[in-house]
């Protein structure tokens, strides 16, 4: 007895294999972008946090004016303000700030880092660091010249 069974022509299956590639790739990009776009705008604030030390003022050898801007989108609270000798990596003046330390998005303020010891040397290369409270850092280099 001759059994006759039928089968998918393979121009059938081949659109089969592709209808189903077409889908699995659909549904991979679905879910990327979801996921991708959730991690963007749910983001931590230190991926939002975005600041610049826009100049430094030296009022003399112990007393410098650091002058930090939010380009950000969030608020921002600035924590620490550091002045480093760039040719030792000493920290030679810090100012811990708790109170009237936030910034919002587009403001500037000054930060007055006073009591610097030793205090500065003319024409030497220092390093003005301003840290956020997520740690979010700053810096600029500056020279002191009387």
């Amino acid at each position: 007895m001759v059994c006759f069974k039928k089968a998918v022509s393979p121009v059938i299956a081949t659109l089969l294999l592709i209808l189903i590639a077409v889908a699995a790739a659909v549904l991979v990009y679905v879910w990327v972008t979801g996921y991708a776009s959730s991690v963007t705008t749910a983001g931590t604030p230190e991926l939002q946090e975005r600041i610049k030390i826009d100049a430094v003022g030296v009022e003399s050898a112990t007393e410098v004016h650091v002058f930090v801007r939010n380009i950000g989108d969030v608020q921002v609270a600035i924590t620490d303000v550091y002045i480093i000798d760039a040719a030792s990596s000493n920290v030679v003046g810090h100012l811990s700030t708790t109170t009237d330390n936030t910034i919002g998005p587009g403001e500037v303020k000054e930060f007055k880092v006073t009591g610097i010891n030793p205090s500065l040397e003319e024409e030497r290369t220092y390093i003005a660091k301003a840290v956020t409270e997520n740690g979010v850092e700053a810096s600029l280099s500056f020279s002191y010249s009387a």
